[in-house]
């Protein structure tokens, strides 16, 4: 299987799966309280996920006020002496995943080639193989230009980056891994 934006196998097997589990078997619904790290420009995913985690208790402090930026708080972090994750030093919006996650958008894989082509590349190579061994036109990116959706392979996106095409740079994406959606 090739994750993507509307499947997550790793994030529903690594985190949510083995989260609920260990809430389940180790605390009390009445008397636990899940604190998730989504901020106010993101308060649409708390919404959507919170109603569907009862019977725990989930709650987002940076959706409420004050709204600082990811800036403020990764300043507030080195205030109190606490060095943010590398990669929001590399210019990612979220530390997940090593910097390559199939939740991303399109913005962000050009990012992780300039930054880490390595690591890309290692992605693209693991992407082929799996449409090679399906026999099918998957990808974890789609392709929505001229009005249809299609497949967009990590290859297709690194000859696009390379190429200089104007690809979707407001499309960070957006993780949810752990809210589910």
């Amino acid at each position: 299987m090739i994750g993507n934006t509307q499947r997550d196998l790793c994030s529903e097997t690594l985190k949510r799966n083995l989260a609920d589990r260990w809430l389940r078997e180790h605390c009390d619904a009445g008397r636990t309280v899940c604190y998730v790290g989504i901020d106010w420009s993101e308060s649409h995913r708390y919404e959507r996920m919170a109603p569907r985690k009862l019977p725990w208790v989930y709650k987002a402090p940076m959706c409420d006020a004050p709204y600082l930026t990811k800036q403020q708080m990764l300043d507030e972090l080195r205030a109190d002496g606490i060095e943010p994750p590398r990669l929001y030093g590399m210019g990612f919006p979220h530390n997940n995943c090593g910097g390559f996650c199939v939740k991303a958008g399109q913005a962000h894989f050009p990012h992780l080639l300039k930054t880490m082509p390595e690591r890309y590349a290692y992605h693209e190579r693991k992407e082929q193989e799996m449409r090679d061994y399906l026999g099918k036109d998957v990808a974890i990116l789609r392709d929505r230009r001229g009005g249809t959706t299609k497949p967009l392979t990590l290859r297709a996106l690194r000859e696009r980056s390379e190429a200089g095409d104007q690809l979707d740079l407001f499309d960070w994406g957006g993780c949810g891994c752990f809210a589910g959606e």
